[in-house]
């Protein structure tokens, strides 16, 4: 049977509007290599329509020989657990074999499975895809030494979510055009960038949406897959985060809070980073082990998750958290312009002072303010430029709702930036 037919069969078809990701670019020159694929992420961020628009725009052209199997599917499972089946099923075809799996952290031992098939030398390209990195690391991560090669799916960043929402204007024209940029930015910042909470328009629809992604989270990956039994006070816990997006995390008063233990609290939130629900920044020491004795700051991977767990959809304007939700809004966007794995700190001394982001550019640390305030002028304030007073920075960088502007103090040259910034801003 051709494989294309197969692969129409088992439900491998791209949805109207599919935009394309940014990672898939990365992806791309890795399909003529050898090591296997692995693309994590959270679930709902589109891997599964990242791997079809693989299939259909880069594979069927040249081959049927590709086989995809989706390991939340019953019949799916049974037939790829048998790894002799899957054998079988290269040897009796001619050239090439591309075999995707989807949620491969379900089969009990994922990374041996992998490492068997590849280890065998057979005409096959392997791309796999999983929605929780605990699995993954532990099975398939230590298994896969130098045959694996990571990428990470994310909900949509500020210029992915403006393609799917005005799919037949640029990013930089969106930009040019004051009112679809702000309809642009306050739409992201109240909903997030899950690509099915993007497409839809109407209010009372993002939220359902939103319900079902994060309750699908609980049930899949926490309760059926971590086996995590008190439910409740996970939930809490997550509502409590999205509440102190920003801030440091206090263990000791969250455990309190939540009435579990600390040992529990801390699995709950290794629980919360691996399975990519947020992230924890951590503070900034020129002796590196410190960064591990002081409490972290959390901020969410998408604002729409935490806007809904907190249950706040309201006017950006009106809002009493819009500093913290600006803050978190910048910290995916100056995630989304590094390179990937390079750590993001925040420095604070014991007097007070504070700046929001660090980024090391070689030795040498750079800092990033973040005010959800309309500046009419450059106003630099009092932990920055202690900030500078120590480090010498070459650059800072301070994040409004406005200004666009440079100035320079002491050899440190400034930049004010504004979202509309955002098309061309190059940090580091």
């Amino acid at each position: 049977m051709n494989k294309k037919i197969e692969l129409e069969k088992s439900g491998v078809k791209l949805p109207s509007g599919v935009i394309d990701r940014k990672i898939k670019k990365e992806i791309l020159p890795w399909l003529k290599r050898d090591e296997i694929i692995v693309i994590t992420g959270a679930r709902q961020t589109g891997k599964s329509v990242l791997l079809f628009q693989l299939i259909h725009d880069y594979l069927l052209p040249k081959t049927s020989n590709i086989f995809y199997f989706n390991l939340d599917i019953a019949k799916h499972f049974d037939f790829v657990k048998n790894q002799d089946q899957i054998i079988d099923l290269i040897t009796q075809c001619n050239g090439k074999v591309y075999l995707f799996i989807d949620e491969v952290q379900r089969l009990a031992e994922p990374g041996l499975f992998l490492k068997g098939l590849y280890d065998l030398h057979l005409p096959l390209k392997i791309i796999v895809s999983g929605s929780s990195s605990i699995e993954l690391k532990s099975k398939v991560h230590e298994a896969l030494t130098g045959r694996k090669v990571v990428f990470h799916v994310t909900p949509f960043g500020i210029e992915e979510f403006s393609h799917s929402m005005f799919p037949k204007e640029s990013f930089l024209d969106v930009v040019k055009n004051e009112g679809a940029f702000k309809k642009l930015l306050l739409s992201y910042l109240t909903y997030g960038g899950y690509p099915a909470v993007s497409k839809e328009k109407n209010h009372r629809m993002k939220v359902q949406l939103l319900k079902e992604i994060f309750y699908s989270y609980i049930e899949k990956d926490i309760k059926a897959f971590l086996k995590i039994e008190n439910e409740k006070a996970f939930i809490n816990l997550v509502k409590i985060l999205a509440s102190q997006t920003g801030n440091l995390v206090n263990k000791d008063e969250l455990s309190n809070t939540l009435g579990i233990h600390k040992n529990t609290l801390d699995n709950y939130l290794f629980y919360l980073e691996q399975t990519f629900i947020l992230d924890f920044v951590r503070p900034f020491y020129k002796n590196p082990r410190k960064e591990l004795l002081k409490n972290p700051k959390v901020y969410f991977n998408d604002l729409g998750m935490r806007n809904f767990a907190i249950a706040s959809f309201g006017d950006f304007e009106f809002r009493t958290d819009k500093g913290s939700l600006f803050e978190n809004f910048f910290y995916l966007c100056l995630k989304e312009k590094l390179e990937p794995m390079t750590p993001i700190h925040f420095w604070r001394t014991k007097a007070g002072a504070e700046v929001d982001f660090i980024v090391l550019q070689g030795l040498m640390p750079i800092p990033f303010e973040v005010k959800a305030t309309n500046f009419n002028e450059p106003k630099i304030n009092k932990s920055l430029r202690s900030f500078l007073q120590s480090y010498k920075s070459p650059k800072a960088y301070c994040f409004n709702l406005s200004l666009s502007d440079k100035v320079e103090v002491d050899k440190t040259i400034i930049s004010f930036i504004c979202p509309k910034d955002l098309a061309n801003l190059r940090v580091c």
